[in-house]
């Protein structure tokens, strides 16, 4: 159901029946196309995309309201190859504005700037954009230690790491990045980090297949980490899944009762983070396809980034 002004747009992205509302409220639609169908006892809805005012209008139509987001997860979830094949370009895209943003850093640049440009260059490539309504991820020096730091007008300086957390949407689906860079030759702890997180990644990898226990892909990467004495240093589950939007089922962590299985696209990101010095993440998406795991990042280098700022 659309007005107007999008009539003509839906009919050409769908093969379902298009319901013009014109002008008329929604709910007095809704209740004119219901009324149409005989049996129609029940509605489906996902509660975590109603507003409240939305549920009020779907109360008073006096039918059964069934909250059907799980259903939708299950169905979103397990992702066919042409799904794969528009993550794989979605991530083919972010990561050549990735390297192209790098080759244009200059010093004094911040981190709201960069993550603009980071932008910028994935719609000139054909991205409909990044993810939509969230910003990337930028953050420099002791910053960098802040696994979720939003980007601020903050400069970065020569000689601080920096860690993007970035992705393009091509075709509607989104792909989910990280890696980090710095100005000048990184010093020993971070190099000795990246190893790290670079060893952990490998050992969750190897065990994505169906019908692994999420729970245990993450085990694979954290005892890494444990064994190197950092374990209170990666403080957040090792992966989700991705597709239409940033976050979908399944979820890679230690308290994860979910199974992996043929059609999940998942990101794998180990992280470590000091407080008050910096952190490091590496992350990359994989497609678990009937054929094997399919790496949909590998377009981009699983390296520490560096670049001859220019003044």
């Amino acid at each position: 159901m659309t007005d107007r002004r999008y009539l003509e747009q839906a009919s050409g992205q769908t093969d379902l029946t298009v319901v013009d509302q014109g002008v008329t409220p929604m709910m007095e639609v809704l209740e004119k196309e219901i009324s149409s169908r005989s049996g129609v006892g029940a509605l489906g809805f996902q509660a975590r995309r109603v507003t409240c005012d939305v549920f009020g209008g779907l109360k008073g139509l006096g039918r059964e309201l069934v909250d059907i987001s799980a259903e939708f997860s299950i169905l979103r979830r397990r992702k066919d190859p042409v799904e794969a094949k528009s993550i794989q370009e979605a991530a083919s895209i972010a990561s050549s504005a990735f390297i192209d943003t790098l080759s244009i850093f200059s010093n004094g640049m911040s981190e709201r700037e960069l993550a603009a440009r980071l932008e910028y260059e994935m719609r000139l490539k054909g991205a409909e954009g990044g993810w939509g309504g969230q910003d990337f991820i930028v953050a420099s020096g002791p910053r960098s230690a802040l696994p979720h730091g939003r980007p601020e007008d903050r400069a970065i300086r020569p000689g601080e790491n920096v860690l993007v957390d970035f992705g393009a949407r091509h075709m509607g689906y989104v792909s989910d990045i990280t890696r980090t860079f710095s100005q000048e030759a990184p010093e020993k702890w971070v190099l000795e980090a990246h190893e790290l997180l670079s060893q952990a990644q490998s050992a969750a990898i190897a065990l994505l297949e169906p019908g692994r226990p999420a729970s245990e892909v993450d085990a694979a990467a954290r005892g890494v980490i444990e064994k190197a004495g950092f374990g209170d240093l990666f403080i957040h589950g090792l992966g989700h899944g991705i597709g239409l939007e940033l976050h979908e089922a399944p979820t890679l962590s230690p308290r994860s009762g979910d199974v992996m299985a043929v059609g999940d696209v998942v990101t794998v990101e180990p992280g470590i983070y000091f407080p008050g010095k910096g952190g490091l993440r590496l992350e990359d998406d994989h497609f678990i396809s009937p054929e094997g795991t399919i790496c949909l990042t590998s377009a981009l280098e699983r390296k520490l980034f560096r670049t001859d700022a220019r003044p």
